[in-house]
């Protein structure tokens, strides 16, 4: 009989791989079951994580605030970039400081940031120097300081945020946005007030209607008091919530009051907290005219162009003059220096209005020396009260070209004046109309010439 060794060999194999296969099973089934007492437990990683600090925040209006850029659990971290954005509307960006967690213990670092208002916007980046190992745990990144510009919410957008660690490998982090909330502070105003009818009677009532504002955020209580010029002629207690308005009505009974004009002007009084003060009170637009039940015209109010005039040089007074009675009136209206006429005209005026009549006469045919100036207009017929008919304004100083002191002398004090006021015309501060000596409504060399010419003149 014969035998094949090669097949009985490959039996054998078999029957060996087989068992050996049972055994690695039997043992990876042992270790199964063993393992969880045998290998210690898996460690959770902790995600780093970069947020905005405090994430929530109130804060009133034109107060600078701080916020953090923070940062936790972070390992290694040699290098760090973000971009924040927020409402260009809400907020300015007023400043950006390094925190301390990169350069902390002596280490070096570069900090740089770019900064854009128009969009509100800003990248900030930072990174060690050097060869050294990263820095791990929490800590302040960087500070912001911002500035509200109005009330209004707001968010604080973190993004293309990376962090990179002292291999030059990014860092996987979470990030959290920061939210802003801005409010006005305490304060109340009264935007307006309004008067009827500006033309009114002694005895007729006038309707005044005040508009107050809560122009901050948080609901007041105060006071609206409405004046005829300083007399009080009402007050009233109110209330408004933050942002809202009202209107506050008062009525003046004008029987204890005489003809003229009065200003009329309301108030709010002050709340705790508040800073502005400035728009608590306003006048009305317009003035209140009382009239008499009669005939009655006067002179309001005399406006000379300046009291020190050089003589040959024109002379100008404006004369405001008024009809305060409820009829149509047609007067005479004279000017005078001392008793000699500067200046007549016949005018006609509606019941209740007034108007400036200009006065222009050379200072030639005038001696040297001070003059009396008044005004007086004619009695109309059926007028009664005529006080007001005549009214003085006080002295005018005809006198030398230059002498703008109106000493008669022309001397260093006038050339001071003049300089003082050299360059001005009258809408400026410092206009000095005496100083305009040839009248043409500007202080200039003209005027320093003419000065200049008649220097060291005295009268007599």
């Amino acid at each position: 009989m014969i035998i094949n060794n090669g097949n009985r060999r490959r039996e054998i194999e078999m029957v060996g791989h087989k068992q050996l296969m049972l055994s690695v099973y039997a043992l990876l089934f042992f270790l199964s079951i063993l393992a969880p007492t045998l290998l210690p437990s898996p460690v959770q990683a902790v995600v780093p994580a970069v947020s905005v600090n405090p994430s929530s925040l109130t804060t009133e209006l034109e107060q600078n605030f701080n916020i953090d850029i923070a940062i936790s659990d972070v390992f290694d971290l040699y290098g760090w970039e973000f971009t924040l954005s927020w409402n260009p509307y809400v907020l300015d960006a007023a400043n950006v400081t390094e925190g301390p967690f990169l350069k902390g213990d002596g280490r070096s670092t570069f900090f740089a940031y770019n900064i854009s208002l128009i969009d509100g916007r800003m990248v900030v980046d930072c990174t060690l120097l050097g060869w050294i190992s990263g820095v791990s745990g929490s800590g302040i990144l960087t500070t912001l300081t911002f500035c509200p510009k109005n009330s209004g919410e707001c968010s604080l957008d973190l993004y293309n945020l990376s962090l990179i660690d002292s291999n030059e490998q990014p860092i996987f982090c979470q990030t959290s946005n920061g939210y802003v909330r801005v409010i006005s502070p305490h304060d109340v105003a009264v935007s307006m007030v309004d008067v009827s009818p500006l033309l009114a009677s002694i005895g007729d009532p006038v309707n005044i209607n005040v508009t107050i504002q809560n122009q901050g955020s948080y609901a007041e209580v105060f006071e609206v008091t409405a004046y005829v010029n300083s007399t009080i002629i009402g007050t009233q207690q109110t209330s408004l919530n933050g942002g809202s308005s009202a209107k506050v009505s008062f009525t003046w009974n004008t029987t204890a009051y005489a003809k003229g004009d009065y200003i009329i002007l309301a108030t709010v009084g002050s709340v705790p907290g508040e800073v502005d003060l400035a728009d608590n009170t306003r006048t009305a637009d317009s003035l209140v005219t009382i009239l008499t039940l009669d005939h009655d015209v006067g002179v309001v109010a005399i406006k000379p162009a300046k009291t020190v005039i050089g003589q040959g040089y024109d002379f100008r007074v404006t004369l405001k003059i008024g009809n305060n009675g409820v009829f149509s009136e047609t007067f005479n209206v004279t000017a005078y220096l001392n008793t000699t006429v500067l200046g007549f005209q016949t005018v006609t005026l509606s019941s209740g209005t007034k108007a400036d009549i200009l006065f222009v006469k050379t200072s030639s045919s005038f001696s040297k020396g001070n003059y009396m100036l008044s005004a007086s207009v004619s009695p109309v017929s059926g007028e009664t009260e005529i006080d007001d008919n005549t009214l003085t304004f006080g002295w005018a100083v005809i006198t030398i070209p230059g002498d703008i002191k109106g000493d008669f002398v022309v001397d260093i004090f006038d050339a001071i004046s003049l300089a003082n006021a050299f360059g001005c015309v009258p809408t400026d501060l410092k206009w000095d109309s005496n100083a305009d000596v040839n009248n043409d409504n500007n202080v200039d060399i003209f005027d320093a010439i003419i000065l200049a010419s008649h220097f060291n003149e005295h009268y007599p």
